[in-house]
């Protein structure tokens, strides 16, 4: 699965799940300065990777956010409401019939408030995604 296969698997999911609005991907200044953001939103920060063992394997971050209430009377419903939204990607990417990939049974799920510049809460989830066949020898180019 190429880098744009990931990223375009990830936007879809977005697309499809009733309960986000947006996706994004770059660093958190980028989130910081986003304009377009319609909560509530999937943010990919991260798909550094490294190739070890004849696999790609790539560390992911993504941030799951909506907007708290002023008095944040909201913040654990949001909050929880991120964390299922998690979950759902999770179980997408660990039941894909389309791709060949695993991903680790250990995923780091962190909960947060007012991170960012918009007043939001929500979780961020980490884990590692692994393309057991990142390459294919019909493609590579030879005479």
């Amino acid at each position: 699965m190429t880098l744009n296969q990931l990223n375009q698997l990830l936007k879809g999911f977005v697309s499809d799940h009733p309960q986000l609005n947006s996706f994004g991907r770059g660093g958190y200044e980028e989130l910081q300065a986003s304009k377009d953001i319609v909560y509530p939103l999937m943010w990919v920060a991260s798909y550094d990777g490294r190739h070890a063992d004849k696999q790609m394997q790539r560390n992911i971050q993504i941030v799951f956010a909506d907007l708290l209430k002023e008095d944040k009377s909201n913040e654990l419903e949001v909050q929880s409401d991120m964390e299922q939204v998690a979950l759902d990607l999770i179980a997408l990417l660990r039941d894909n019939p389309d791709y060949d990939f695993q991903v680790d049974d250990s995923i780091q799920i962190l909960l947060f408030t007012e991170r960012f510049v918009d007043f939001t809460a929500g979780v961020f989830i980490t884990f590692t995604f692994r393309d057991p066949k990142p390459y294919d020898r019909c493609e590579i180019p030879s005479n």
